[in-house]
């Protein structure tokens, strides 16, 4: 059987899963926190790219529409030059409306040496353009596709403008000219523009050097900003058509979330993109009502978690200390259970319903238990004590000892005498408890010995008064004849002789009622042990002894070599005294008296010493003998043997 765990373990394992499930309700609260965070974050990306996305295909859509218009007037005045070569009057195609110019700057025509020869604005001077990218990318034969340049400000229309150009190649592959329609990137702009993508929020038309052809950031227009060292220029090397992607500006160092189209039919990619910061906004916001959420949630568990362990704590403490007073209590129990049942005093104890509850062993003794008694109510536990009392002491009944008695006080007191199973004298005291399973306890208590001494002492006092007056009244009657007569001095010393040896008496008795008074006292107990030899302390006793009349001296009996005792000497030589005096005063018939010493057996060790002293006397019987320690105690109570019975 596996042991039981302590009180203490059981706890620590308590606080530990009560703080272990907090943790975990913690971590679970937090990672939800997390997730709902990272969702928020998520979808406000999402929502993002899918703006963004939205934004390029229609940019897209635009920018295409508008580059296929302007090549389809690159194409128109490239074939008609080749009909009607320098003949060619562009502005009264434009004043016709064959050419739509509202969103174009100027149409022109550059002649194979770079000269601007032909235009549908008035030119006012030769104007050499052999310099210009959008004129050298067509000095290469096989160069026929249609070039988007970088924005430049034009030489002959003097504003910002973005050339798309085509070669004009003549019948032999020689180079006939180039097709020019200048376009303002600003109408790209303007357009952009209209796409609300917040105060940093990018709008751009990029060609595949890196160099933006129309950009807008904010309200803000840009031309020929180069970002070439963006990431995004060596995906679009990779040949993707779209994507997305974070990352700081090249250009202005501002993070934002891109979106490229790169579109199919020209080197140039639609790029939109928005700022992180405004993108988030919202999502800060719900970021820190989240990071609230979870800290309020987390502060209520640490106090849920607090107060539990102040509770568990405060349980600890309570079941402590009711554990303790359990234990002082149930030590109380144990002694008490201990003194009840060894005490020799009886106790018998009544429930609620006036039954006996308990009965100790002192009881038992005392009255032998012929019936049971467990169950026993009072009344008939009253009977039956009363009928084991003799009848002129019988028991008056529980009831009688508790009337008017209050609760946890002293009930009544009653002296009974049984005169079976032995004749003894009882005292007893009640006591009236108001506690849950006790209604009263009986406390008996035997006197008899105390009740036999009493008498003894009664009677050892009227006849050390009767010793004392028989001396007093010699005293008084031979001192009243000597104050009042007139004697002869032989009388005179007769009487005065008697009056001295009847106050030797009296001093006598008097010296037996002091040590009485000592004994009483305790004084007697102050013993003072030395070094004794036994058979010097005999013979100083047998000769200091005053004989009575016509008796010889003990007869001494003893070893030759010393017997030493360790003994209180004074209080060792008055007992031998005594026992011998006895001897003489129970001997009247005469006969010897002999004083006998053994020595104990030579062993090594301590051992008795028996001193006896025998007469021919009255003697004792058995049962006389077994009360000779009892105080008071005379076995001849007749009074013919003169003494106060001390000895």
């Amino acid at each position: 059987m596996s042991a039981k765990p302590a009180p203490g373990s059981r706890f620590v394992s308590a606080l530990g899963l009560l703080w272990a499930s907090a943790a975990v309700l913690l971590l679970m609260t937090w990672l939800h926190v997390l997730a709902l965070d990272g969702e928020s974050r998520a979808r406000e990306l999402a929502t993002a790219q899918r703006d963004l996305s939205n934004m390029t295909r229609l940019t897209q859509e635009h920018t295409d529409r508008t580059l296929r218009s302007a090549d389809q007037v690159l194409h128109f005045v490239q074939a008609r030059y080749l009909e009607q070569g320098r003949n060619l009057d562009l502005a009264a195609l434009t004043r016709q409306g064959v050419i739509d110019t509202k969103i174009f700057n100027q149409v022109g025509v550059i002649d194979a040496q770079g000269l601007y020869i032909l235009s549908n604005l008035p030119i006012k001077e030769r104007i050499d353009l052999s310099d210009r990218e959008h004129f050298r990318v067509h000095l290469n034969p096989a160069s026929n596709a249609l070039f988007v340049s970088k924005p430049v400000l034009g030489r002959a229309s003097g504003k910002w403008s973005m050339q798309l150009t085509r070669r004009i190649s003549l019948p032999d592959g020689r180079l006939g000219g180039v097709v020019v329609v200048s376009i303002d990137p600003g109408y790209f702009a303007k357009f952009y523009g209209e796409l609300n993508l917040g105060p940093a929020g990018l709008m751009a038309l990029y060609g595949l050097d890196g160099v933006a052809r129309a950009r807008i950031v904010g309200d803000k227009q840009e031309f020929g900003s180069d970002a070439s060292k963006s990431g995004l220029f060596q995906r679009l090397a990779r040949q993707e058509l779209t994507g997305t992607y974070s990352q700081k500006s090249v250009v202005d160092g501002v993070e934002r979330l891109f979106f490229f189209r790169r579109m199919p039919d020209y080197p140039l990619a639609v790029v939109s993109g928005i700022d992180l910061r405004f993108l988030l906004n919202n999502y800060t916001h719900e970021h820190q009502v989240l990071l609230l959420q979870g800290g309020i949630v987390s502060l209520l568990l640490m106090l849920l978690t607090s107060g539990m362990t102040w509770h568990l704590w405060s349980l600890r403490r309570e079941n402590e200390r009711r554990r303790l007073a359990q234990m002082q209590l149930q030590d109380r129990n144990d002694q008490m259970d201990v003194v009840f049942e060894l005490s020799p005093d009886g106790f018998v104890s009544f429930d609620r319903a006036a039954r006996v509850h308990v009965v100790n062993r002192g009881f038992g003794l005392m009255t032998g238990l012929g019936v049971p008694l467990q169950g026993m109510h009072a009344n008939d536990f009253s009977d039956w004590l009363a009928q084991l009392c003799e009848p002129t002491a019988r028991f008056k009944g529980v009831d009688r000892l508790s009337q008017g008695v209050g609760a946890d006080a002293p009930g009544g007191e009653q002296t009974i005498e049984l005169k079976s199973p032995a004749k003894r004298v009882l005292q007893i005291q009640s006591r009236v408890s108001q506690s849950a399973s006790v209604s009263q306890i009986l406390y008996f208590r035997d006197i008899t010995h105390q009740t036999e001494v009493e008498l003894l002492k009664s009677d050892f006092l009227a006849t050390a008064a009767h010793e004392l007056r028989t001396p007093m009244a010699s005293i008084y009657g031979f001192a009243e004849v000597l104050l009042t007569q007139d004697v002869d001095a032989a009388s005179q010393k007769e009487f005065v002789g008697i009056i001295y040896r009847q106050s030797k008496q009296m001093v006598q008795i008097l010296n037996e009622l002091l040590d009485l008074a000592r004994i009483e006292a305790g004084h007697g107990r102050n013993l003072q042990f030395t070094r004794t030899c036994l058979q010097d302390l005999l013979q100083e006793l047998a000769k200091s002894y005053l004989l009575p009349e016509g008796r010889q001296a003990p007869v001494m009996r003893m070893p030759t070599e010393p017997v030493m005792v360790q003994a209180d000497q004074s209080k060792l030589r008055q007992a031998l005294l005594n026992v011998l005096s006895n001897a003489y005063k129970y001997s009247p018939g005469g006969g010897p008296v002999e004083i006998q010493l053994e020595a104990p057996a030579a062993t090594g060790q301590s051992a008795e010493v028996v001193v006896s002293v025998t007469d021919h006397g009255i003697g004792m019987s058995p049962e006389q003998a077994g009360k000779i320690f009892t105080p008071f105690y005379r076995a001849d109570t007749s009074g013919r043997v003169p003494g106060t019975g001390l000895g």
